[in-house]
């Protein structure tokens, strides 16, 4: 019974220190990101002084705070560190392949002098050290036992700690929002989840050895992957994801004792439909599929249409669409950068086979003021889905809409 309470005793203290070096990770990381110090000299404190805090935390690390082990426990550790290299190395290559097949690779932007390398990676692998022996303390810790909340946690903080809020800002419409989740929040999320798992049964290790690896090759290579964020994004998504996928297969069964057709038919195929459910809805929205989403701003088609509908559009890009259109169609075409949606209420030919359109929103009281050419037509109205697109008109605000111009 005292040994039982010896270890209890030991594991509070454990988690009372996980608390503290957690709220010393975030204060510090968001000071480092946001310059809340560094207001007149942001070189000297990110490039020098951040980085001195950080290896000063790594000693403390080292010599003074008290280990714990991962919950592993592996009887041949190197496994896994082999494993993560594996997987950093497969997140280097794939945009390499990608890059050389179906788009094309462009010189580093970098610098690669030995103190353009110095400058460039001083302040990343102090913080890189010291964020893996953290997120492996604190789950170490906590997740002695199952503990899916303090895991997903614990990813959840390291992933918002890790994302560029700087591209945020640019975001005004869906589609940028769509974007930024593509580019920057989903495959931030995917590699903080496989980082938790590295660091769950293998320690820091394990996570520093993979994290270490893409960062130093971003930074070192003579030349990167150019690649659209389409493709950026489905890969940064689904490698990370098909790792964790092989990680917890492989591993759970060791922890837990699980038996392996349970997490093949559990975990597994959870995680692999997350990515792919995933990529193919942001391919959704951006356009990749026959049916495209729009978001709706203003009342001009109520009753039908109400402001934060979304509505699903056949992309137009044939002309026998265009032929095919009639009065009582509704159409979303672009207008001066505006893109409206409004019913067709006159088709008109020129005797010559050119067409052109009049139209009108259900709710105005006069019709359009000009006609719409074919070129102009994004996509034929398919289906509406009620108040879908609120999340969006809090983000983006109300559209700056020339009232006139659709004839309210």
């Amino acid at each position: 019974m005292r040994k039982q309470a010896e270890i209890l005793v030991d594991y509070k203290k454990y988690r009372t220190i996980s608390k503290y070096l957690m709220l010393i990770f975030i204060i510090l990381s968001l000071a480092s990101r946001f310059n809340f110090i560094a207001k007149f000299n942001s070189f000297l404190f990110t490039h020098r002084i951040f980085p001195a805090i950080w290896c000063l935390l790594i000693i403390l690390f080292i010599f003074f705070i008290p280990r714990v082990h991962s919950i592993g426990k592996l009887s041949k550790i190197e496994k896994i560190y082999i494993e993560a290299m594996v997987c950093a190395v497969l997140l280097v290559m794939i945009p390499i392949l990608a890059g050389t097949m179906i788009a094309q690779l462009g010189d580093s932007p970098y610098d690669h002098s030995i103190y353009g390398i110095f400058n460039n990676l001083a302040p990343i692998i102090p913080f890189l050290f010291a964020r893996e022996m953290i997120r492996s303390y604190v789950l170490s810790t906590y997740c002695v036992r199952t503990n899916v909340k303090v895991f997903i946690l614990v990813t959840l903080i390291m992933t918002a700690l890790e994302i560029n809020y700087n591209s945020l800002m640019l975001v005004s419409d869906a589609e940028d929002i769509v974007i930024f989740i593509a580019k920057f929040v989903g495959p931030t999320l995917c590699r903080n989840i496989l980082l938790s798992y590295l660091a769950l049964y293998g320690g820091a290790i394990p996570a520093i050895i993979y994290v270490g690896i893409i960062t130093v090759f971003h930074w070192l290579s003579p030349f990167l992957a150019v690649l659209n964020w389409l493709i950026e994004g489905a890969i940064g998504i689904a490698v990370p994801i098909f790792c964790v996928v092989f990680i917890v297969t492989k591993y759970e069964i060791q922890v837990n004792k699980v038996k392996r057709y349970e997490i093949k038919k559990g975990e597994a195929v959870k995680l692999t439909m997350t990515a792919i459910i995933s990529i193919a809805l942001i391919w959704f929205v951006v356009g990749v599929f026959p049916i495209v989403p729009s978001v709706i701003v203003t009342g001009s088609m109520q009753p039908l249409i109400y402001p934060g509908d979304i509505v699903l559009l056949e992309k137009v890009t044939t002309e026998e669409q265009i032929r095919s259109l009639q009065s009582g169609d509704i159409i979303q075409f672009k207008r001066d950068e505006v893109l409206i949606t409004h019913r067709i209420i006159e088709v008109i030919d020129d005797g010559l086979g050119n067409l052109t359109f009049r139209t009108k929103g259900d709710n105005n009281s006069a019709e359009d003021s000009r006609l719409v050419n074919p070129n102009d037509i994004k996509g034929i109205f398919v289906k509406v889905i009620p108040k879908a697109g609120y999340p969006t008109l809090l983000i983006k605000g109300r559209s700056q809409v020339d009232h006139d111009e659709i004839g309210f």
